[in-house]
C-alpha cells in the first residue's frame, strides 16, 4: 500500500504515521511504503524511527529542492504545443509548494495555466491536487482568491463549494438550535426557526441534557 502524507510544517517525530501505517499493515495484511511530501520551506526532518523492537522509514521528500519557476515554464511550454502530459499535473499542482522566487508571481502564473489545461478531466484532476496541496504557503486573501478562481474552471470545485456552503449552513443551525434548547424553547420552536428535522432537533436537545 502506498501511504503519501503532505506536511507544510515539519514533522517532529514519526509516532503519528508509525500508528497510521500499524493500522493500515493490520487492516489489510500489506506493506505499507509512506512518502512524506514537505513543503520548500521545509529543509529537514526525521526519515526514521526506532522503537527498540523495529526500526520504521518513511521517504522525505523535500520540495525546496525542486523549482517551481522551472516547472511552470515547463508546464507553460507544453500547452503551448499542445503537448500535455501526466507529469504537467503535478508541475502545476505542486509549484506553489516548490522553491519559487515570487510567491506572488508564481500564483498567478497557476492561475493562468489551469484554465488553459485542455482536457476537462485533466483540468479537473489538475484543481483538486491544487486544493488538496498547492494552496498551503498562501496567505488568506490568495487562498480565497485562488479557489474563486478555480471555480470558474472546474465542476469539482463549483460542487466541493455548495457542499462546503451546506455544511455551513448546517452547523449554524446547530448551533443556533443549541442556543435557544439552553434558554429554553421548545422542540417545535427550535425546528421552525432552524429548519432542522424533529429527529435532528430532538438529537441536539438530547446531548444537551446529558
Amino acid at each position: 500500500m502506498f501511504h503519501l502524507e503532505f506536511q507544510s510544517t515539519r514533522e517532529p517525530t514519526l509516532h503519528r504515521f508509525l500508528e497510521y501505517d500499524a493500522r493500515l499493515a493490520r487492516q489489510h495484511f500489506a506493506q505499507v511504503r509512506t512518502v512524506v511530501l514537505y513543503h520548500a520551506n521545509i529543509q529537514s526532518a526525521p526519515s526514521e524511527l526506532d522503537i527498540g523492537t523495529a526500526m520504521y522509514r518513511v521517504e522525505n521528500v523535500f520540495l525546496s529542492d525542486l523549482n517551481g519557476d522551472a516547472a511552470l515554464k515547463e508546464v507553460e511550454e507544453h500547452l503551448r504545443i499542445g503537448q500535455w502530459e501526466p507529469g504537467d499535473r503535478l508541475r502545476l499542482a505542486l509549484a506553489l509548494n516548490m522553491n519559487v522566487r515570487s510567491v506572488s508571481t508564481a500564483f498567478e502564473r497557476v492561475l493562468e495555466l489551469v484554465p488553459a489545461v485542455p482536457d476537462e478531466t485533466e483540468r479537473d484532476l489538475v484543481v483538486s491536487a491544487i486544493l488538496a496541496l498547492g494552496d498551503q504557503s498562501l496567505n488568506d486573501q490568495q487562498r480565497t482568491h485562488l479557489r474563486k478562481e478555480l471555480r470558474k474552471v472546474s465542476k469539482i470545485v463549483e460542487e466541493l463549494y455548495e457542499e462546503g456552503r451546506q455544511e455551513g449552513e448546517h452547523l449554524k443551525a446547530v448551533q443556533v438550535a443549541e442556543k435557544m434548547f439552553r434558554k429554553g424553547a421548545s422542540l417545535s420552536d427550535v425546528i421552525d426557526i432552524t429548519g432542522l428535522s424533529e429527529q435532528e432537533a430532538e438529537e441536539i436537545r438530547r446531548k444537551l441534557m446529558n
